[in-house]
C-alpha cells in the first residue's frame, strides 16, 4: 500500500433513503484520481506479478477476492506425432507467439507507403492523427488503389474488395476526407448497413479529423462565393461529422455537417430531402460500405434505388463502394461508370481448421475443407481416413461429454490462459449465454495479474451504474475474463464489455452469429460452434465474415479459425465453404416491390414526370444491367399502374406524373408504398375516432408496422394489461380493432393466432403492435428497462431497440401528418415523442435532455431537489452521487472494493451530467439574450 492512501476518505454502509437529507447523513469514499493506492481486498488469492525479465511470477496477496475453483476442467489438447514419426510419444501441445507487431507495416524504401508522400496530397494535420491512432503506413495495395488515375482528384469512381481486416476503410476515408477538406462547400455520405457499425465510424471519423482544417480560402472573398448557399450561423473550418440513424436523437439537417455517417435507409432519406431543397449540388461524394448488401432484400434495394437517383442527376458526385464478400465487382463497376480493384491480400494469415469428433485437422483452404469432411463421413472404409494434427481429451465431466462443447471450452481456454483473445460464435443468444458461463466455469484461477482483476472490477462497476442494471449472467463471467454479445443486451452492455474485450480486460466473447457483421472485433482465434445463425446454416459470405475475423493487427502474427461440427452438419458445412460467393442481383424486382418503391420516390421528388423520365431512370438501374429487359419494362407498367390505383400518383391532362398529397407524406416519412397505405388507413380511422383521453392509442400509433423484430406475444401477459386498462384504454384497443374475447381464448386454450391469409397476417400485426404499445406505455411512465423486459418476457436488448426503433418511426408519422395537413395530430405525436425519447413524464421533459438524466435517474433527482437544469449546471458532480446511489439502490449491499468502483463510476457520470447541463444551460441563456435583443 503506497502512503497517500491513509488521504482517502472511507465509504459507510447505509440503507437507501428517499430524501436526499438523509442520505447525505452518510459519507461516500471517492477514489482519489491522483493517488495511485492499491484497493482493499477480503480474502486472499494466487495472482501473478511480472518481473523486470517479463516471466510470471505466481505470489499470494491477502487483499483480494478468492475466485471460487472452476467447477468444470477442460480437457488437455495433444499433439500428434507425424506418420514419419510413429515412435515419438504424443505431447500436450504448446500454444505461443514469438514476438509482438506494429499494427500496421514498417516504413520500407518504398515512400509511396508513407502517407506523408505529396502524392496523397493530405493536410499535415490529418496524417499526424493517423498515425497517433497507429497507422504509420499503408499497404502496396491500399497505395496502388489510392494513386489509380483519378481516384483522389475526384474524377473517378470506385469499387473495390480486401478481405476483411485487409485495411478497406483506410483507403475510402482517405478519399472521402481529401473531398471535403479540399472543397468546404461539399459534403460527403457515408452508409453503413447497422447502428453499431454507424456510431463506431462517427467516433473513429470525429477522432480522425480532431485539429483538421478545410482549406476555406477568404483571403479575396472567393470563399464567401463559393459558399453562398451555406446558411450557418457560425462557418467553420474544421470538419462537422454527425451520424443519422433511426432513433438517434440528434436533430442534425444538411447544412450542420460536412460528413453524414447513415444507415441506408437515412441515407436515402438525406438524398431525398437535399433533391427536394435543391441542395443536391453540395453532395460531393458517396461511400458504400459492405456494397454487397445491396441484393439483400429486405434493405438492400434503398441502397440500389438511392444510387439510381445520383446516377441519373448526373452531378459530379464520387461513388465509392468495398466489401470483402463481392463476387462481381465488374458488375458494379460498369453499372456505376468506376473502375473496380480487387485485393487478396491479407495481413494476417489465417490457419484454418476443421474439429470433429474431439480431433483437429488442418484445412488450407474450402477443398481440403471438403475432402476432409467427405473423408470423415464416408462409408468406405477402403478409402483413408485423414490424420488430425491434434486431439482434444474425451472430457469426464457430464457437461462437457458433447464433443463439440468439449472442443470448444478447451479451445477457447487454451487461447485464453495463453494471453490472446478468442471469439465464439453461437447459434443462438441462450446458446451465447450458456456457452459464455460454460467456458467460464471451467476457466482456471490463480494466473490472472492484479492489474487485469482491478479493470475487470472495474468493468463490474460500470455496468452496475447503469440505470436500468445489467444481465445478472454477465457477474458469473467477467471475472474470469468471459463475456457474451447479443442482441438481447442493451447497446450500453454490449459497449461497455466489446470495449472491455477490445482493451485486452476479457479475453472470451461469445456472442452471436451476426457480430461478425455488426461490429469491428477481431481475434487471435475464431471458433465457430456449428456454423448456423438459429436452425438454418449460415451463408457463404456470412461464414466468411466469421472467420474473417480471426487475427489482430499489431498483436497477432497469425490467425486461427476453427469450425467445430456434427456429424449430422459436417457434409453440408463443407460444401458451404466451397460454394462461390453468389453474384450481387438487383432487389428491385416485382416480387421484391423494390421498383414500386423507386418510382414513387423520382416522381415525389421531381426526378421524373413522364414515360420518357421514368424510362431514363429506370435505364441507369442495376435491375436493367441484369435482368430481361422485356420483364422490365413489364414491372414499370405495372409498378407505375399500382401506384395510379393506390392514390399515390396522378396522370394530368398532359400525360405527366403528378404526385399525390398521399404520396408525398409516403415519401416523406421513409415508408414503402405498401406500408404508407396502411399507415393512411391506420391515421384515417384515428382520425374519426382517436381516443384522446388516454394515452394507449398515441403509443400503439408509434410502433412500426413492420412488427417481424418485435418478438412474440405473451398471451397471459397481454391479458393481465388489458384487463387492467382503465375505459379510455380499451376504448382505444377496441378503436384498433383488438378483441378482449379474442385474447381471453387464446390464453385459455395456448394456442397462437394463425397467419395463413392476408387477412390473418394483418390480424397478427395489429395484435403485436397492440403488445408493443403496452412496453412503450411503460417506458414513458419510467419504469425501467429491466422490469418492462421482466413485465412482458422479452429481452431487454429488444425493449430498448424497440423504444429506439419507434423514436424513428414516430418521427416519420410526425412527417406523414404534417404533409397530409393533420396539423393537430403531428403536434400530439410531437410531444409523445418528446417523452419517448426521455423516457418519462411531461414534467421531466427539460431535464431529460441533459446526458445520463432518463427515466428514473430523472425523477430521482427530481424528487431530491434537483428539478431544472439549471439546478444540475450549479450542482457540484459530488452532491449528485448520493442521489445517483439511490437509483442503484438493489446493489447498496455490495462492501468494500466493489461499492467504491462503483460510487467511482457514478461520480464520473456525475461529472457529465454536470458539463453536460452547464452546456445546455448556456445554450438557454444565450437564446434568452438573443430574444431580448
Amino acid at each position: 500500500m503506497m502512503a497517500d492512501a491513509s488521504h482517502q476518505q472511507t465509504v459507510n454502509n447505509y440503507v437507501p433513503e428517499t430524501s436526499i437529507d438523509l442520505v447525505r447523513k452518510h459519507t461516500f469514499r471517492t477514489t482519489s484520481l491522483a493517488g495511485t493506492k492499491r484497493p482493499h481486498w477480503q480474502g486472499s488469492v494466487t495472482v501473478a506479478h511480472g518481473n523486470q525479465s517479463g516471466d510470471v511470477q505466481l505470489a499470494n496477496v491477502d487483499d483480494r477476492p478468492s475466485l471460487p475453483a472452476p467447477r468444470l476442467q477442460a480437457s488437455s489438447i495433444v499433439t500428434v506425432p507425424l506418420p514419419q514419426e510413429p515412435s515419438k510419444a504424443a505431447q500436450q501441445s504448446k500454444y505461443s507467439q514469438p514476438r509482438h507487431l506494429a499494427s500496421t507495416p514498417a516504413l520500407s524504401q518504398n515512400p509511396l507507403l508513407s502517407l506523408r508522400h505529396s502524392r496523397y496530397g493530405l493536410p499535415e494535420q490529418l496524417v499526424s492523427n493517423l498515425e497517433s491512432m497507429g497507422v504509420r503506413s499503408i499497404y502496396p495495395w491500399q497505395s496502388s488503389c489510392l494513386l489509380g488515375k483519378g481516384l483522389l482528384s475526384g474524377e473517378t469512381s470506385l469499387i473495390y474488395t480486401a478481405p476483411t481486416g485487409g485495411g478497406k476503410s483506410l483507403v475510402a476515408d482517405v478519399v472521402l476526407l481529401k473531398r471535403i477538406i479540399e472543397d468546404p462547400s461539399k459534403k460527403a455520405i457515408l452508409v453503413l448497413p447497422y447502428v453499431a457499425l454507424v456510431q463506431e465510424k462517427m467516433k473513429w471519423l470525429r477522432k480522425l479529423t480532431e485539429g483538421v482544417t478545410k482549406n476555406l480560402d477568404t483571403s479575396n472573398g472567393q470563399g464567401t462565393a463559393a459558399n453562398s448557399k451555406m446558411i450557418w450561423k457560425n462557418p467553420h473550418n474544421h470538419v462537422r461529422v454527425a451520424s443519422f440513424f433511426g432513433g438517434s436523437i440528434a436533430r442534425k439537417t444538411w447544412v450542420d455537417i460536412d460528413i453524414a455517417v447513415c444507415t441506408i435507409e437515412k441515407a436515402n432519406a438525406l438524398v431525398n430531402a437535399a433533391i427536394e431543397e435543391g441542395r443536391i449540388d453540395e453532395l460531393r461524394v458517396v461511400v458504400l460500405d459492405e456494397l454487397h448488401m445491396i441484393d439483400e432484400e429486405n434493405r438492400g434495394y434503398i441502397m440500389e434505388l438511392m444510387i439510381t437517383k445520383l446516377l441519373v442527376l448526373r452531378q459530379n458526385i464520387q461513388l465509392v463502394g468495398m466489401s470483402a464478400t463481392l463476387s462481381n465487382p465488374k458488375l458494379l463497376a460498369d453499372w456505376l461508370g468506376a473502375k473496380f480493384y480487387v485485393s487478396r491480400y491479407r495481413p494476417i494469415p489465417i490457419e484454418e481448421y476443421l474439429v470433429y469428433e474431439n480431433s483437429i485437422y488442418v484445412t488450407a483452404n474450402a477443398k481440403d475443407f471438403f475432402r476432409t469432411a467427405s473423408q470423415l463421413t464416408s462409408a468406405d472404409t477402403t478409402e483413408p481416413s485423414p490424420t488430425p494434427c491434434r486431439t482434444i481429451c474425451a472430457s469426464l465431466h457430464r457437461g462437457l461429454a458433447n464433443p463439440v462443447l468439449n472442443a470448444v471450452v478447451a479451445l477457447a481456454l487454451e487461447t485464453a490462459i495463453s494471453g490472446y483473445g478468442v471469439l465464439v460464435f453461437c447459434s443462438s443468444r441462450q446458446g451465447a449465454q450458456n456457452m459464455a458461463v460454460l467456458i467460464a466455469e471451467a476457466m482456471p484461477t490463480g494466473t490472472t495479474s492484479l492489474d487485469v482483476l482491478d479493470r475487470r472490477m472495474d468493468l463490474l462497476a460500470s455496468l452496475q451504474a447503469l440505470p436500468g442494471g445489467f444481465e445478472p449472467a454477465l457477474s458469473q463471467t467477467l471475472l474470469r475474463g468471459v463475456a457474451f454479445h447479443h442482441a438481447g443486451l442493451t447497446s450500453q452492455e454490449r459497449e461497455i464489455v466489446a470495449d472491455a474485450y477490445d482493451q485486452g480486460a476479457l479475453k472470451v466473447m461469445v456472442a452471436t452469429c451476426s457480430l461478425a457483421a455488426g461490429i469491428n472485433l477481431p481475434a487471435r482465434r475464431v471458433i465457430i460452434n456449428g456454423g448456423r445463425m438459429g436452425r438454418d446454416l449460415v451463408g457463404p459470405a456470412m461464414l466468411r465474415q466469421m472467420r474473417g475475423r480471426a487475427g489482430r493487427k499489431g498483436k497477432d502474427e497469425v490467425g486461427e479459425s476453427y469450425l467445430c461440427c456434427q456429424k449430422a452438419d459436417l457434409e453440408a458445412v463443407a460444401q458451404l465453404l466451397e460454394a462461390e460467393l453468389p453474384g450481387v442481383q438487383s432487389c428491385m424486382s416485382s416480387e421484391k416491390r423494390g421498383i414500386k418503391r423507386a418510382l414513387l420516390e423520382i416522381i415525389v421528388t421531381r426526378l421524373a414526370n413522364s414515360r420518357r423520365t421514368v424510362e431514363d431512370y429506370v435505364r441507369k438501374s442495376l435491375l436493367f444491367q441484369t435482368a430481361d429487359r422485356t420483364m422490365v419494362w413489364s414491372m414499370v407498367d405495372a409498378a407505375i399502374e399500382g401506384l395510379c390505383r393506390t392514390s399515390l400518383i396522378q396522370i394530368n391532362s398532359f400525360d405527366s406524373f403528378e404526385p399525390t398529397t398521399l404520396g408525398q407524406a409516403v415519401v416523406a416519412s421513409s415508408l414503402t408504398p405498401e406500408d404508407g397505405i396502411f399507415v393512411h388507413n391506420e391515421m384515417r380511422r384515428a382520425l374519426e375516432s382517436f381516443v384522446m383521453d388516454g394515452e394507449m392509442h398515441i403509443f400503439y400509433l408509434f410502433t412500426p408496422v413492420q412488427t417481424t423484430t418485435l418478438g412474440d406475444i405473451s398471451w397471459p401477459v397481454f391479458r393481465d394489461q388489458m384487463g387492467a386498462l382503465d375505459e379510455s384504454g380499451l376504448r382505444a384497443l377496441r378503436c384498433i380493432g383488438v378483441s378482449p374475447s379474442l385474447v381471453n381464448s387464446l390464453v385459455n386454450s395456448g394456442t397462437t393466432l394463425k397467419e395463413n391469409t392476408p387477412d390473418e397476417i394483418c390480424r397478427a400485426r395489429t395484435y403485436r403492435r397492440a403488445f408493443a404499445a403496452f412496453q412503450l406505455r411503460d417506458l414513458c411512465n419510467e419504469i425501467p428497462i429491466h422490469k418492462v423486459s421482466s413485465r412482458y418476457s422479452v429481452p431487454r436488448g429488444f425493449v430498448q431497440t424497440l423504444a429506439q426503433t419507434c423514436h424513428g418511426f414516430a418521427a416519420g408519422m410526425i412527417k406523414f401528418c404534417q404533409r397530409m395537413g393533420w396539423g393537430m395530430l403531428a403536434a400530439v405525436l410531437e410531444h409523445m415523442v418528446d417523452r419517448l425519447r426521455a423516457g418519462a413524464r411531461a414534467d421531466l421533459l427539460e431535464m431529460a435532455q441533459v446526458s445520463h438524466v432518463k427515466s428514473r435517474m430523472a425523477r430521482i433527482l427530481w424528487e431530491n431537489g434537483f428539478k431544472s437544469v439549471r439546478a444540475l449546471a450549479e450542482a457540484e458532480a459530488k452532491d449528485l452521487v448520493p442521489v445517483m446511489m439511490l437509483a442503484q439502490s438493489r446493489k447498496l449491499r455490495m462492501q468494500g472494493e466493489a461499492r467504491e468502483k462503483l460510487v467511482l463510476a457514478l461520480k464520473r457520470k456525475a461529472e457529465v451530467i454536470v458539463g453536460s447541463a452547464n452546456r445546455l444551460w448556456g445554450r438557454q441563456q444565450l437564446v434568452e439574450i438573443e430574444d431580448d435583443c
